[in-house]
Formats: C-alpha cells, sequence, structure tokens
C-alpha cells in the first residue's frame, strides 16, 4: 500500500499538443512538443456538414427474402 500514493506536489507537468498524436503516420520527436497559438488556431474543428437523407428503398417485386445492399 506505501506505492499507492499520489505523486508530489510538481512532479507532472502537462501542456497542450498536437492533434498529430492521434495518427500512426506521425511519429517524430515534435509531437511531444508544446503547440504554439497558432498551430491551435489551426486545428480548431471545422462545422461538420448535415448528413443528407437517403430515400428509403423501394423492394423489388422479385424478392426473395434476401434483402439488397445498394
Amino acid at each position: 500500500m506505501a506505492l499507492l500514493r499520489a505523486p508530489g506536489e510538481g512532479c507532472f507537468v502537462w501542456h497542450q499538443i498536437s492533434t498529430r498524436v492521434n495518427r500512426a503516420a506521425n511519429d517524430d520527436a515534435q509531437l511531444i512538443l508544446p503547440i504554439t497559438a497558432e498551430e491551435m488556431a489551426a486545428e480548431e474543428p471545422r462545422p461538420m456538414k448535415k448528413a443528407s437523407l437517403r430515400k428509403p428503398v423501394v423492394a423489388a417485386s422479385d424478392d426473395d427474402g434476401q434483402g439488397s445492399l445498394f
């Protein structure tokens, strides 16, 4: 139980990093560097487009009970 204690004040330091860390293709030392304000502004999420509604699939007259993927 002696090992289960919180670290002392100031043992851990954190800073914001780039969203590049979320991609396995990115593998360089710059991933752990603090991100600048300009980089942070460039990485802000863009608003998502509204999903278009699909028309329902009309069943074919020769339905064999298997359904259709298209």
